[in-house]
């Protein structure tokens, strides 16, 4: 299979140092915008502060308050979403989990599991034996 888009070789990635680019780097998430830092949590409780304050503003100057008052309820609405969206961050990416990885940090369920696996093969074997026995039966 063809790859998408073929891979550099070495004359076209030394050509295009001499021409200036870089590999390409991730940059770490500003705190700010990161909801695992209380830096996110302060910028949000600020402009939610800041939205109050034009609320009350609005209010005195008789104007529209429905602008300010929605900002003010969608601002942590939206920093708790965001911070329970990175929380499960592998399982919302469409990232199937197999039987092992929900096993693996869930000892009693992987007991449970075992020990269901044991009861159902004995069942199996059980029935097994029984349909061996009706078999012979048949054939005498």
């Amino acid at each position: 299979m063809q790859q998408a888009i073929p891979s550099l070789t070495p004359e076209i990635k030394e050509r295009l140092e001499n021409q200036g680019y870089k590999p390409f780097k991730y940059r770490p998430l500003p705190n700010y915008a990161n909801p695992h830092t209380l830096s996110y949590w302060l910028t949000n409780a600020g402009l939610g502060a800041l939205c109050l304050i034009g609320r009350h503003y609005a209010c005195q100057q008789q104007s529209i308050r429905i602008l300010w008052s929605a900002a003010a309820i969608a601002i942590p609405l939206y920093a708790i979403a965001t911070n329970a969206k990175l929380d499960g961050l592998r399982q919302n990416n469409f990232y199937r989990k197999t039987l092992d990885d929900r096993l693996e940090l869930h000892p009693l369920t992987r007991r449970a599991w075992e020990r269901a696996k044991q009861t159902h093969k004995e069942y199996q074997d059980q029935l097994r034996e029984q349909i061996a026995t009706l078999e012979a039966e048949l054939r005498k």
